[in-house]
């Protein structure tokens, strides 16, 4: 696999924290302009409008991190050590294994930055 988002380069493996740190960034921002412009009180099918268009974008982020996770297990399988030079071979499972377990990592942080904006009233 190669290419910028390649699990065996720096911004492959860092791309599941980007993922991350955006849908957290966008959804307390979104969240803060909601209620400051008085859009909480928009409803759509029995929940808040913004309800609906955060969960659209958990929906696209774990979209992407599961990409992510897959590519990564897939360049994983990949990196045998009789494809390679045993050193290479082991670099490019370090890398793929550590890209996994970011997205894994992601994953579970972008539920729990989502969970509180589903249960929680959106502005008090």
């Amino acid at each position: 696999m190669t290419g910028p988002l390649s699990p065996y380069r720096l911004t492959g493996i860092a791309a599941p924290m980007v993922v991350w740190a955006l849908h957290f960034v966008a959804v307390y921002s979104l969240q803060g302009v909601a209620c400051a412009e008085g859009l909480d009180r928009i409803r759509f099918a029995g929940a808040e409008a913004l309800a609906w268009w955060l969960s659209g974008l958990t929906v696209v982020a774990l979209a992407a991190l599961a990409w992510l996770g897959l590519r990564a297990l897939r360049a994983w399988r990949d990196a045998r050590p009789g494809s390679d030079a045993p050193a290479q071979a082991a670099r490019r499972r370090f890398a793929a294994a550590t890209t996994g377990a970011l997205s894994a990592m992601a994953t579970v942080a972008v539920c729990f930055t989502t969970i509180p904006v589903l249960l929680l009233p959106g502005c008090a």
